[in-house]
């Protein structure tokens, strides 16, 4: 991500776990997300009085990332020496921040920055009132990750919005939050993700609240599936995903994108209306990828923009 974020609670839509979807899913992991954990080697310091969300300590925090599985994960890319930091700032975003042998801006892996907030969706997504009830969820307000020892390649290649190669931890992001999910009995975690190839990456475990984009986003993964999701990213960008049912071009809407906590959640997820709406979608919608042309279109923006301000 390019910039400082804006508090995802002011960008979610007027709204005032379906079963995974046909075909195949797309094997990414987000080149900006991470964590840390509590190896023998760690260094930890808290500011003073805070709690990570009002209740956990940074060796708290470390002892789950540890029993995740993270530890070992970045001790095999080459990062033992860690260094974390956890604060809150006066507009009351957690922030938990992940550092390689020193806090220095170059030495920093993992920025997180959550929020508490109650996710009000419109009644028009229920089968009955009693369902409508507010949502208590976990915002991600800002997640990156960087790994310094690396560059891009072709293997990897650099995406859209993206400043640095990532360190490949989703999965163990997705396990974290998870456990402080219910620790704090939140109904569910949220993200917004602003580009096309951010709601594939969180595909695996996130649910758009609206079925419609959730029907779009898997077909889109269905019918493309050949490609990379550097391609795919670079398509919605240059236009060149076409909607063949409207011989137009596939518009991505970026909106609330979440992985769910509660049994409520669950089973809004799994209601009858949510998944009838879902195969609707899926089932109607059919993409294509003018590829040649998102090539043409793509050499032509990195002519006067940079990739990571994309």
């Amino acid at each position: 991500m390019a910039s400082e974020p804006v508090s995802k609670k002011d960008k979610f839509k007027n709204f005032t776990k379906i079963e995974m979807s046909p075909g195949s899913t797309f094997d990414f992991e987000l080149s900006n997300i991470d964590f840390s954990d509590s190896f023998e080697n760690i260094q930890s310091i808290s500011r003073a009085g805070n709690l990570f969300l009002g209740r956990f300590r940074v060796n708290d925090l470390l002892n789950m990332i540890e029993s995740i599985g993270l530890k070992k994960h970045l001790s095999l890319i080459g990062f033992n020496n860690l260094i974390a930091d956890v604060y809150k700032d006066e507009n009351y975003i957690n922030y938990l921040r992940l550092y390689s042998n020193e806090i220095s801006p170059e030495n920093q892996l993992v920025d997180l920055r959550v929020s508490e907030n109650t996710f009000i969706a419109d009644k028009k997504f229920f089968e009955s009132e009693e369902y409508a009830a507010p949502y208590n969820i976990i915002t991600i307000e800002w997640l990156s990750a960087k790994n310094p020892l690396i560059i891009f390649d072709e293997k990897k290649p650099q995406l859209p919005g993206q400043a640095n190669p990532g360190l490949g931890v989703l999965k163990y992001c997705f396990k974290l939050l998870y456990i402080m999910a219910k620790d704090v009995y939140k109904d569910g975690f949220l993200d917004i993700p602003t580009h096309m190839h951010g709601a594939i990456m969180y595909s695996k475990k996130f649910k758009f609240f609206d079925p419609v984009h959730e029907g779009i986003l898997r077909a889109v993964m269905r019918d493309l599936r050949k490609y990379s999701l550097a391609d795919i990213s670079w398509g919605v960008i240059t236009q060149t995903i076409i909607d063949k049912n409207k011989n137009e071009p596939a518009v991505y809407d970026p909106c609330e994108q979440i992985h769910y906590v509660s049994n409520r959640m669950r089973q809004y997820f799994k209601s009858k209306k949510y998944r009838e709406t879902f195969r609707k979608f899926y089932n109607k919608k059919k993409y294509y990828l003018d590829y040649n042309e998102m090539v043409k279109r793509r050499a032509e923006i990195l002519k006067t923009k940079a990739i990571e301000d994309l």
